[in-house]
């Protein structure tokens, strides 16, 4: 399965893979605009099998003018509104003008669903109802992706409403900074409404997802285990006549220090876990 992560500048479509694929190292996250400038792939594998192709895209940046553009070609030769778009990608102004755009558009067609990042955080601007406007124009289902909805300045409601009266109603909630299982197993089941034919890979997919989860479960829960029995089996001798407060004081200061231990000890597994350990890899799509 192809699966194109498209949007306006800086709306978190990097990080978005990022942890889709656990890999904290994939692309190149920034506060500048437009850090994306080419296509960049990864893979997710299952049991070393490749099942789905996640495609990083540039970011839209001038989606009020090249909607004019393709208003323009579909006015001037009489075409349809997927076939002007076909025309433009394939112009002299792909290339120049709206490079930018053409690359991100060109993946989208390539793809078999695309998933539209936002910034739940921004205003509903004209800028975005012609994005959505264009990507309905190439010919692949395209699921809404709200980014950033854990904080109290989100506009989740706006969204949904602006979203719906574009006729997008299958819409997921994804929090890249404040990420919850939940709603990485509700994308996939968005994915699942949107594209039903990979119903088997993407089942597959959340199948691991369960998988992983119950075995950082039962790792924490021995690391937990281990803090529990060494804090209960430790002994601090105390001579006849000497002062307990001192030994108290030694006996603590051990238990804190392992307590750290046993924290750096579970950071260490969810990081493993981000770069995906536990039996679930990532690779570099080909072609």
């Amino acid at each position: 399965m192809r699966v194109a992560v498209v949007g306006h500048t800086n709306t978190g479509k990097t990080s978005l893979l990022r942890t889709l694929t656990r890999d904290v190292s994939f692309g190149t996250v920034s506060n500048r605009p437009a850090t994306t400038r080419r296509v960049e792939g990864a893979s997710l594998l299952v049991n070393g099998e490749r099942l789905v192709d996640l495609y990083d895209t540039p970011g839209l940046e001038d989606s009020i003018g090249l909607l004019a553009l393709l208003e323009r070609v579909r006015g001037n030769l009489g075409l349809d509104r997927v076939d002007a778009l076909a025309r433009f990608l394939h112009s002299e102004e792909a290339l120049g003008e709206y490079a930018q755009e053409a690359k991100a558009l060109a993946q989208v067609r390539r793809s078999d669903i695309a998933l539209y990042v936002v910034d739940a955080r921004d205003a509903v601007l004209g800028k975005y109802r012609d994005e959505l406007e264009i990507l309905g124009r190439c010919g692949v289902p395209v699921v809404p992706v709200m980014n950033f909805v854990a904080g109290a300045e989100a506009r989740v409601a706006k969204w949904r409403e602006h979203l719906a009266r574009a006729g997008l109603h299958a819409v997921a909630q994804f929090d890249t900074v404040a990420l919850d299982s939940e709603s990485e197993y509700r994308l996939y089941e968005t994915m699942i409404v949107m594209a039903a034919r990979f119903r088997p890979t993407l089942e597959t997919v959340l199948a691991d997802l369960d998988r992983r989860r119950s075995w950082l479960i039962r790792a924490s829960a021995e690391l937990l285990a281990d803090l529990l029995v060494d804090a209960a089996a430790y002994a601090v001798k105390v001579r006849s006549g000497e002062r307990a407060a001192k030994a108290i004081e030694s006996l603590q200061g051990a238990i804190r220090r392992r307590e750290q231990r046993f924290v750096d000890e579970l950071l260490a597994f969810r990081h493993q876990d981000r770069l995906g350990g536990c039996g679930r890899g990532r690779g570099r799509p080909r072609g």
